[in-house]
């Protein structure tokens, strides 16, 4: 399935002016895209993800994975609501039971209503909360294909969607986190986005898992296994990494392949096993949801898994070097082709790999507007321009790329400047021109970049 467009009113700071009204995302004839949702902290990028990740795992999902919503609903408000429109994939996402296909997109929404509102009030979704949900209670709305399909009791067929926190550790975490990924279906995808203290370590157990059925000769384990290891080798890690082998310690992994020099996974930096992992869960998630990995290669000889779905990460670049979140979006759309990420960023580096009509700025918290679609200007501004173009932008909102230090020299070196080439500095002035403006030469450059990007905004 692919989400096709998003609504939010009155949960927690989506409310009003700033409320999300039938939002587009991106739809490309492949059903793969990259999504970046962008804005300043306090914007609400975190409950834009997870409101989503609700309406498309459904209630019995929702009451899994949060077990209080006494927060969800805007101060002073008594209901709010969150909608998603779904494309299925016909190929591979299956609805139980007998009765009609959808002939479109279908509606996935979730109501919060105030318990101690009257009976006689205003409902924006019309079936009562449940009473285990202690302050608050949410509502089910949505046509009868949703319980059919990605609702679906048990583990639904196909529509599969997987949804990270910022976090994503390769080991610990919580007995309630780790009974949460260890569920079957939508939750257990999706645990990690709403717990911070769950850990990504099936994904090891799981190709441990694979190296022992292949050694068993069972051939369809041996294979899979090869196509993970040769995926994770492809270009994801940096200074030429590849993942070398699986044995009862792990993943191993050595720079160009070299059995001399290898490593195991868990000893390696933060950023080595957090994308490590995020890429060999979804690998798993996938193979788990559908039963099967439609793995291959493009034309170009890059691994790639065919699969469709959904997959939402809070914070991608979260312990990533800035040369990695420049080619992490492109990579994972490489390898992934069909699958839709829709991600949360501060680095203009992940930006720049968004889709057209893929880019989404958060208003910040004082802003009374709604979240929206980057204009086309905006958008090739970011995806075509250098970093400092995108952070200079009005995406980020950053005045300067340079630092406080450095804004001091320069404001200390305009009045001396004017005074050397009008002739009127004293020798000590000059000689204090000089070092100042020895010291900022390395920045000339820049200086230039920036003067030609306020140019180009009408600054």
């Amino acid at each position: 399935m692919y989400v096709t467009a998003i609504g939010f009113e009155n949960v927690r700071g989506f409310t009003g002016e700033r409320a999300v009204n039938h939002l587009p995302l991106p739809a490309l004839p492949d059903g793969g895209s990259w999504t970046v949702i962008a804005g300043r902290n306090g914007s609400g990028k975190s409950t834009f993800l997870r409101a989503l990740a609700l309406c498309l795992g459904g209630p019995h999902v929702a009451r899994n994975l949060v077990q209080d919503f006494s927060g969800w609903i805007t101060s002073g408000e008594r209901s709010a609501w969150a909608l998603a429109y779904i494309r299925p994939a016909p190929s591979v996402d299956r609805l139980t039971g007998r009765g009609e296909a959808p002939n479109g997109p279908v509606a996935l929404g979730l109501g919060w209503t105030d318990p101690e509102e009257p009976e006689d009030g205003p409902r924006h979704y019309g079936i009562p909360a449940q009473p285990q949900l202690k302050s608050y209670g949410i509502e089910e709305v949505t046509s009868r294909i949703a319980a059919r399909g990605p609702w679906a009791s048990g583990t639904p067929q196909g529509w599969f969607c997987a949804a990270y926190g910022p976090f994503r550790r390769l080991t610990g975490g919580i007995d309630e986190a780790r009974r949460l990924m260890l569920a079957s279906g939508p939750t257990g995808r999706m645990a990690s986005l709403f717990h911070e203290d769950a850990s990504l370590s099936e994904g090891v157990a799981w190709l441990k898992e694979l190296r022992h059925r292949s050694l068993e000769e069972q051939r369809d384990a041996g294979e899979l296994l090869e196509t993970v290891l040769d995926l994770l080798s492809d270009g994801l890690l940096p200074d030429g990494y590849r993942a070398l082998r699986v044995n009862a310690d792990g993943l191993w992994v050595a720079p160009g392949g070299d059995t001399e020099r290898a490593y195991p996974l868990r000893e390696m930096s933060d950023g080595f096993r957090t994308i490590t992992s995020l890429v060999l869960d979804i690998v798993r998630q996938v193979q788990s949801a559908y039963g099967t990995l439609d793995a291959g290669r493009d034309d170009e000889g890059h691994p790639v898994v065919r699969m469709p779905g959904v997959v939402i990460v809070d914070e991608i670049d979260a312990h990533l070097h800035v040369t990695w979140q420049r080619r992490i979006g492109d990579w994972l759309r490489t390898h992934f082709p069909r699958i839709q990420f829709i991600v949360t960023s501060h680095s203009p580096y992940i930006c720049q790999a968004a889709d057209p009509g893929g880019l989404i700025r958060l208003p910040g918290p004082e802003e009374r507007c709604a979240p929206e679609v980057v204009d086309d200007a905006l958008y090739q501004r970011i995806a075509y321009g250098s970093g400092e173009d995108a952070a200079l932008s009005e995406l980020f909102g950053l005045e300067s790329p340079y630092s406080y230090r450095a804004e001091d020299e320069r404001r200390r070196l305009v009045p001396l400047e004017r005074k050397v080439f009008a002739g009127l500095a004293t020798e000590a002035e000059a000689r204090e021109y000089r070092e100042r403006a020895e010291r900022l030469s390395s920045s000339r450059a820049a200086r230039v970049d920036e003067v030609a990007a306020r140019l180009g905004d009408g600054r």
